[in-house]
């Protein structure tokens, strides 16, 4: 007897929840895992390499680590920690999702960084910039105060002695 499959106008509907949502970017860039330990006692930093990055999520590669499912992404001297979830565990490699999502103007200049070294130094925006096709911002040059204008300002004044 051949058995029958049921089908409902649920079984029809697409869904799009394992759809992708933002564009990955491949990239080479190391960062770390902050975690804590067994009752929130002695947190642990492990050393990883992001080679997918996105606005929602990220793929990173690791080491023989025992990992749990929530922790914290790392990138540069702890300029940006990105709380994340793990949300699929392959041999060496982290599949995770972040619980707010980054900008893509951020996420664009990391992915032209070209030194993976680089995310492990402080991040400023000197850093982050330093790649191609990315000009650093001016900052506003403010006017000078209204004394400096007549070139009294800065000067020495010189005072008869006292007699």
């Amino acid at each position: 007897m051949k058995p029958t499959k049921r089908t409902t106008y649920l079984s029809r509907v697409e869904s799009d929840y394992f759809g992708r949502k933002w564009y990955r970017r491949s990239v080479m860039l190391f960062c770390n895992l902050l975690f804590p330990g067994r009752w929130m006692r002695k947190t642990q930093i492990i050393r990883c390499l992001i080679i997918e990055l996105s606005e929602g999520g990220a793929t990173v590669r690791i080491g023989k680590s025992q990992i749990p499912d929530h922790l914290y992404l790392v990138i540069g001297s702890f300029d940006v920690v990105i709380g994340s979830i793990v949300v699929q565990r392959d041999p060496g490699v982290l599949h995770l999702c972040f619980l707010k999502e980054l900008r893509p103007a951020f996420v664009n200049r990391l992915a032209r960084m070209e030194s993976p070294f680089s995310t492990l130094e402080s991040l400023s925006p000197t850093t982050i910039s330093a790649s191609n096709n990315v000009q650093p911002a001016l900052r506003p040059v403010l006017p000078a105060p209204y004394d400096a204008r007549d070139g009294s300002m800065g000067q020495n004044t010189r005072y008869p002695k006292r007699q």
